[in-house]
């Protein structure tokens, strides 16, 4: 049964455990496209606005970087990046206090992303296992929303290119009339 995250943070649907997708099927192509076009998923609140310009521009080198750390076998491919999981985080932070778990988590992220600038004093630098599974269970959701995004996309260009292309087979084609004189 799927773990619901306690406190301020639950999370319901993220499931507890995820299998990995074998390496073998990755179309690494269409996850570097990803990388740069894919939508960043937040948690709907009212604050999703106010997510800080450096974050969301940062955004496509960070996921391209997990992908070279995927590559390499130092990070998991169903899994999205520590920027993607911490601006999901960000709105959700604004609306109310998070329980410690989850202010760990927060805080972790916080620490991975921005490094030497978290002050020595308020870092995270390591998790408890279940913080740590948490946190997994979090970026495999935010990947799969990303994926069927990316999904959804895709199936509504190649239908409005298919409406094009009738639209413009049934029009007839312009007949140009040469002049007699």
């Amino acid at each position: 049964m799927a773990k619901r995250h306690k406190g301020m943070m639950s999370l319901p649907g993220v499931p507890a455990a995820s299998s990995s997708e074998p390496e073998s099927k990755v179309d690494w192509i269409e996850e570097m496209v990803g990388a740069l076009f894919d939508p960043i998923i937040v948690w709907p609140s009212p604050w999703q606005d106010t997510i800080p310009e450096w974050m969301k521009k940062d955004m496509p080198l960070h996921r391209l970087a997990h992908l070279m750390r995927c590559l390499h076998g130092e990070a998991k491919h169903d899994e999205a990046c520590d920027l993607e999981a911490l601006i999901y985080m960000y709105p959700r932070t604004l609306e109310a206090p998070l329980d410690e778990e989850w202010t760990r988590i927060y805080v972790y992220l916080g620490t991975k992303v921005m490094g030497d600038k978290v002050p020595q004093e308020m870092r995270e630098d390591k998790l408890r296992d279940d913080y740590e599974r948490d946190l997994r269970d979090l970026k495999r959701w935010i990947r799969k929303k990303k994926v069927e995004a990316r999904k959804q996309r895709q199936r509504r260009e190649k239908a409005e290119a298919k409406e094009k292309e009738k639209a413009a087979a049934v029009v007839p084609a312009k007949c140009e009339q040469l002049p007699f004189f």
